[in-house]
């Protein structure tokens, strides 16, 4: 008995307060567990009032900074029942470095979940926001308001069958073998007791979850499902009494320059709040960027922004792209649009420059669909709604927009068969009514790129082109000429 050690319910609290000033989440923050020389494994029993070893015990506390254990420690034969017997399953969830800000949705969404009893509540947003970070956080805020606790990571994305048997396996006492379908054993499990589910990373490709969804927020039970995803799930059309649905933002400028603080920046330096701004204070995209600021322009952040460019890491790139790639064409023509446009633009000065005539209504349903996925920022512009992209999302789109027309002109070229030209057809590269450096900027990239493939020959082959248009109606050619024609000017 002297060589393990538990900690007390006012001991939990203590250490619950330390951790919170360093800004550590209470078994997701690998740096704790490693200084404490033990395991994350251990780390949650340690939260979960389990006995550890003693010399653990202390370096958990030790970690933290605090050094009188013995205020820690549950005294023999005190109660402690309610931490004894809660069930805790965090071996899904991923480690995270550290936890910033973030106390006004944390609060909005405790209110939900405790004071409301909401049954199903996602938090939303663009990748890299934070949303899992957040969803960590809550749990180690609330997990011991439930007598259970159990994290599933979707990112691998599980087939359904999968996912319940692994649920239905954790809840194997509670299962009921005369109940024949797998969600319904589910749902008389999650009322039996109180349960945190939390379904990490439910995206728009795992169509097949939606109705498993719809059961568990319909269903009577007292449990909490919580959901991440990069959009709004179709079943969530609004707020109701026992759904709610929280779209994260990035970080405020005190927040972000508290994460940059820990990436070696003081604080201070010029240009931090361009900085934050250009990235939206996206956490992830901000930790991807600095070791480029710091290894390249020595911590300059003033010398990085004066190469007006924007740098996405491999990682929220490939995240960003494959959301790209699963739209359907007229969202992806839309996004093109505002690409080429890089200002907002209004519905109804957007619906004029699709070169197919549209009902209104679905085009709208296609911003609206653009919208629930965080990939659309809304303006109000002189008392009109108005859309851009943001500047992770303008980049991506700007980079498939020049890719994807330069495949078009080589199968074009290989082919002499204008029904290969999509883009450049229905998109005008040059923004409308600009001739300036930053209006043609797609332009000059794509220029760059068709010079790397067809050297000082590229403009002869241009013009091949133009030849190809001959006796084709206006609609065939739609803005074919007018892009060729510029290209082949502005490379004269």
């Amino acid at each position: 008995m002297s060589n393990s050690l538990k900690a007390s319910t006012s001991g939990l609290a203590i250490v619950d307060k330390a951790r919170k000033r360093l800004g550590w989440t209470k078994t997701s923050t690998a740096r704790w567990w490693q200084d404490a020389h033990t395991s994350r494994a251990t780390l949650r029993r340690f939260w979960q009032g389990d006995r550890i070893q003693k010399e653990i015990f202390i370096a958990i506390c030790q970690a933290v900074g605090i050094h009188n254990w013995e205020s820690i420690a549950q005294i023999p034969n005190a109660d402690s029942a309610e931490l004894s017997t809660q069930y805790l399953d965090w071996d899904e969830a991923p480690d995270v470095e550290s936890f910033y800000g973030r106390n006004q949705e944390l609060t909005q969404l405790e209110e939900w979940i405790l004071g409301d009893r909401c049954k199903l509540v996602t938090i939303t947003g663009i990748a890299g926001i934070g949303k899992t970070a957040l969803a960590l956080a809550l749990a180690d805020r609330i997990q011991l308001q439930f007598d259970g606790l159990i994290w599933r990571s979707l990112h691998a994305a599980p087939s359904l069958s999968s996912l319940l048997d692994g649920l239905l396996n954790t809840f194997e006492q509670t299962v009921v073998d005369d109940i024949p379908q797998d969600t319904a054993k589910l749902i008389h499990c999650l009322q039996q007791r109180r349960y945190l589910l939390i379904l990490d990373g439910l995206d728009e490709s795992k169509n097949h979850y939606q109705q498993f969804i719809q059961q568990l927020s319909r269903a009577h039970h007292q449990s909490c499902i919580l959901l991440t995803s990069r959009e709004q799930p179709n079943i969530i059309e609004s707020n109701t009494k026992t759904v709610r649905s929280l779209t994260l933002k990035g970080l405020s400028k005190a927040e972000a320059v508290e994460l940059l603080q820990t990436r070696g920046f003081t604080g201070k330096e010029l240009g931090l709040s361009t900085l934050i701004q250009l990235y939206r204070g996206n956490p992830l995209a901000l930790k991807l960027v600095t070791p480029l600021i710091q290894s390249v322009f020595a911590g300059n952040i003033a010398a990085f922004l004066s190469q007006n460019t924007i740098v996405i890491g491999d990682r929220l790139r490939d995240i960003l792209k494959q959301q790209f790639e699963q739209l359907g064409d007229l969202e992806q023509d839309i996004l093109y649009w505002l690409a080429i446009w890089q200002q907002p633009v209004s519905f109804s000065r957007l619906q004029t420059h699709l070169l197919t005539a549209l009902d209104p209504a679905t085009v709208l349903a296609a911003i609206v669909f653009l919208e629930r996925r965080s990939l659309l920022e809304k303006w109000i512009c002189s008392g009109e709604p108005a859309f851009t992209l943001q500047p992770l999302v303008m980049k991506i789109v700007t980079d498939e927009l020049v890719e994807r027309t330069a495949q078009e002109i080589i199968q074009v070229l290989q082919s002499h068969d204008i029904c290969n030209f999509k883009i450049l057809r229905t998109h005008w590269l040059l923004r409308p009514g600009s001739d300036d450096i930053v209006g043609d900027r797609i332009l000059h990239q794509l220029q760059e790129k068709l010079w790397r493939i067809y050297g000082a020959n590229y403009l002869q082959t241009l013009e091949g082109i133009l030849l190809l248009l001959n006796d084709k109606s206006p609609l065939a050619i739609g803005y074919i000429a007018c892009n060729i024609t510029t290209l082949i000017k502005k490379g004269v």
